[in-house]
């Protein structure tokens, strides 16, 4: 039985533009020596390009309206037509006719005339004679529409895979364009895998895609994905032994014995090997950069207590290499750049500084020799070009940057299937950041469907316009209103509930902890209790404070929110947290961070390298699941809650 993949709509249509119609037209007889579908599908095809009736007779028997000249090739699209012609008045054979109408559009390809190509492919669409060559029709009408169509029309032509070995080949690679382009990794990687030749670059492009895909991808991707599975295992092998470099190198030495042969083992990734070749991190000396007076002296020390509470905890654990370091902490107040160079002297590690503009400031002047893990990020705008010597590579930026936690919540949503949320943001500056940075990627992971709505977005500056804002996004003042105007024209009196948008699915909070206990219960207001669907609420650790009293859990009764682990109830390192609470009884949600996050900069200095090279490594830290990006940036994954009954419980990822 021939299968055949439906003609895409989209680009039926593209053949009635203006290029395509003259094409369409001088060609229509040629198929009317064909079955009685392909006359159809012929007539039906000039009719949709017309604004006119178009009446298609069956001529007498004669020679196509295709001139052929005396002095063409034999192998000319013209020839190949009348030849294609000529054999089905005589044989009427339909695979062989569409063999050479098939190597006639080729030839319409390689002259740069798709339009005409796509006429003789159209018709072989629709009576093919075998899944063969249905399947190299569909193959020729992907490629012709490849940069202009979008992946998700034209991946259906190619993934019924041919068994002739050169149309797979291309099926596969056209599979792995259009799946890249869908940000669907691991299957792009599965299709290069099996249609490339192995190469450095075919690998490295594998590896890389590999190591895009998300986590929750690639959990249950052996079974899925096959022609993959040896770069999987690698991965997998990576995110445990990553940081612990002996463990790693008997892991390696392991892994290529098993897959010795394997191309991921002729052309393995060169950081791996130099990872392995480095020498573990000195930390005879950490110079810790933090304002200790004026305006952020209470921040600066915070975090210094965080510093101190990981460095006494390594002594106690009596770590071989952090027992000979010495910390040394450098007040930044009124300090210029060229003073904190001096201060730092020939220490080559130095945690901070932790102000945004003096971050801007000391990495024009910072030595090459220096490695520094700075507690904030460059501006985008920054100008950090070095004065003297190249800037070198391997310092990092490590911040509790609120535009993480909006991307990883568009993600998170996303991947759960919301597809319409409302997004209620407060107007300060935070809550803007994080609007822009959730609508960013939210945007990204959007790029390939095309029916994607703009987002539904709430700013408000007060419980006044937070109300109005809510009621109109939901569509809840349109409800009243159509309430009002039945009661008026009926004069009776109506018993009724005011329902809110059906499309509705999420509703994403960017506000802070009074502006959220204020909205919550605007929001279950608003909601009908006649849906048949709950509608989720999701925030970010700015939304939560912990210190406010019981009565805050109640009005965010069903409130799911991102939060560092250090927060969160059942945290891994109870003896540490019942240690503060004895010390700083009184201290506020913000500073209990802000501790949590000097006691991770200080525990991630060791695994600086690892975390660049390795990008499937990272570290379970006290503020969330610590990873590097290609900026050289530690991005965190924060662990999700929800607040049940005046409490707060931990979600299974």
């Amino acid at each position: 039985m021939v299968t055949n993949v439906d003609f895409p709509r989209g680009l039926v249509k593209l053949g009635c533009e203006p290029e395509y119609k003259e094409a369409f037209v001088s060609l229509a007889r040629l198929f009317l020596f064909s079955k009685p579908i392909t006359l159809s599908a012929a007539a039906l095809a000039l009719a949709a390009c017309s604004s006119r009736p178009v009446t298609i007779s069956q001529p007498e028997p004669a020679l196509p309206d295709v001139p052929v000249l005396e002095t063409q090739t034999p192998d000319t699209p013209e020839h190949l037509i009348e030849q294609a012609r000529r054999d089905w008045r005589i044989n009427q054979d339909l695979v062989s006719r569409n063999k050479t109408l098939l190597l006639a559009a080729e030839g319409y390809i390689d002259q740069q005339q798709p339009a005409k190509a796509q006429v003789l492919l159209k018709a072989i669409h629709q009576n093919p004679g075998s899944d063969g060559i249905a399947q190299q029709a569909n193959l020729m009408i992907a490629r012709i529409y490849q940069n202009e169509a979008d992946a998700e029309t034209l991946l259906p032509l190619v993934q019924s895979l041919s068994f002739q070995p050169e149309v797979r080949r291309q099926q596969l690679l056209l599979q792995s364009d259009l799946f890249a382009r869908k940000n669907q990794w691991l299957a792009a990687a599965n299709a290069l895998a099996q249609g490339a030749e192995p190469s450095e670059q075919t690998v490295r492009q594998i590896w890389q895609w590999v190591n895009q895909a998300s986590p929750s991808t690639t959990d249950l991707s052996q079974s899925d994905y096959t022609a993959i599975r040896p770069y999987l295992a690698l991965q997998e092998l990576l995110k445990t032994e990553g940081l612990h470099r002996n463990r790693l190198r008997r892991a390696v030495d392991q892994f290529q014995q098993v897959y010795r042969g394997h191309p991921i083992v002729e052309y393995w990734p060169q950081e791996i090997t130099q990872l392995l070749e480095m020498s573990p991190p000195r930390l005879e000396e950490v110079a810790v950069l933090l304002p200790l007076s004026g305006r952020y002296a209470s921040t600066g020390g915070t975090i210094k207590e965080g510093i101190l509470a990981a460095y006494f905890e390594q002594q106690a654990k009596g770590n071989a290499l952090r027992n000979q370091t010495r910390l040394r902490f450098i007040d930044t107040l009124d300090k210029t750049p060229q003073q904190l160079v001096e201060d730092i002297g020939e220490t080559q590690w130095v945690i901070g500084p932790l102000l945004k503009e003096t971050v801007d400031g000391l990495m024009k002047v910072l030595p090459t020799h220096v490695n520094l893990l700075a507690l904030n990020r460059l501006s985008p705008l920054a100008d950090t070009t070095p004065q003297e010597n190249p800037l070198p590579d391997h310092n990092a930026y490590f911040a509790l940057a609120p535009e993480d936690e909006a991307h990883q919540l568009a993600e998170h949503i996303f991947q759960h299937g919301y597809r319409t949320p409302v997004v209620v943001s407060a107007e300060s500056a935070t809550q803007q950041r994080m609007l822009e940075a959730f609508e960013l990627r939210w945007q990204q992971l959007h790029n390939e469907v095309s029916n994607l709505r703009p987002l539904t977005k709430v700013t408000f500056t007060d419980s006044n316009s937070l109300r109005q804002g809510i009621t109109a996004a939901l569509d809840v003042a349109q409800s009243k209103q159509r309430i009002d105007q039945i009661r008026y024209m009926v004069n009776e009196e109506l018993y009724n509930v005011p329902r809110n948008r059906r499309d509705v699915d999420a509703i994403v909070v960017f506000a802070s902890p009074e502006q959220t206990e204020l909205l919550n219960p605007m929001i279950e207001a608003s909601l009908s209790p006649f849906g048949d669907k709950t509608v989720p609420v999701f925030a970010t650790s700015r939304s939560m404070e912990y210190n406010r009293g019981k009565n805050q859990w109640r009005d965010l009764q069903n409130v799911r929110f991102l939060d560092m682990p250090w927060m969160l109830p059942d945290t891994p390192w109870p003896e540490l947290k019942a240690q503060t609470q004895t010390l700083w009884p009184q201290r506020s949600t913000s500073m209990s961070r802000l501790f949590a996050f000097g006691v991770d900069a200080y525990q991630l200095l060791p695994y600086l390298p690892n975390l660049a090279l390795l990008p499937q490594v990272s570290v379970n830290g006290l503020t969330g699941q610590l990873a590097m990006n290609g900026e050289r940036e530690i991005v965190r994954t924060l662990p999700q809650a929800v607040v049940d009954n005046e409490r707060v419980k931990l979600l299974a990822d």
